[in-house]
């Protein structure tokens, strides 16, 4: 019975983190959470629509870069509304040093694709997947933050999208 009793006590003293897993996924990018209507982030500007429900934007004040790599392009894309990817290109930095910042940061990546013109690092998480490509021939780099409940409700309205076509006379 004391020794039941004892146990219990060290799991009610014992701070419940202990027993959490810890992730990297990544819940925001720069403080903006995914899913935030892009209205109520300062500065956001829209570029351009594209298929109708898909807004890119930029955010004046953004610092362009990554540590030390200086970015070509930083958008934002939002579909209803809400930022749901983040894009960032480019070209003029070593594209292993920023991938090992990226390994540093968020572990080993989930999948890779390497082949003779391409290098694609996945990391890929219950809410929030990331991709950094990079073509070999150029070096130039692409990555990409997605948050995935989002992208699902864009492409199940692509697939409702296609479906409503088909059914006309």
């Amino acid at each position: 019975m004391n020794r039941v009793v004892v146990c219990l006590l060290i799991l009610l003293v014992l701070p419940l983190p202990c027993f959490a897993q810890r992730s990297t996924e990544p819940l925001n990018f720069r403080g903006i959470e995914w899913d935030t209507y892009y209205s109520a982030i300062p500065g956001m500007t829209k570029q351009y629509s594209r298929n109708k429900k898909i807004d890119i934007f930029k955010k004046s004040g953004d610092e362009m870069a990554i540590g030390d790599c200086k970015l070509d392009t930083l958008t934002y894309e939002g579909f209803n509304g809400r930022i749901y990817k983040v894009n960032m290109t480019f070209s003029s930095c070593n594209p292993g040093q920023v991938f090992n910042m990226f390994k540093q940061k968020y572990g080993e990546c989930t999948s890779v694709e390497d082949s003779l013109d391409q290098y694609i690092g996945t990391w890929n998480w219950k809410r929030v997947k990331l991709v950094f490509f990079i073509d070999v021939d150029s070096f130039a780099s692409e990555i990409t933050y997605t948050y995935k409940i989002t992208e699902r409700e864009y492409e199940t309205y692509l697939k409702e999208k296609a479906g409503a076509k088909k059914d006309q006379f």
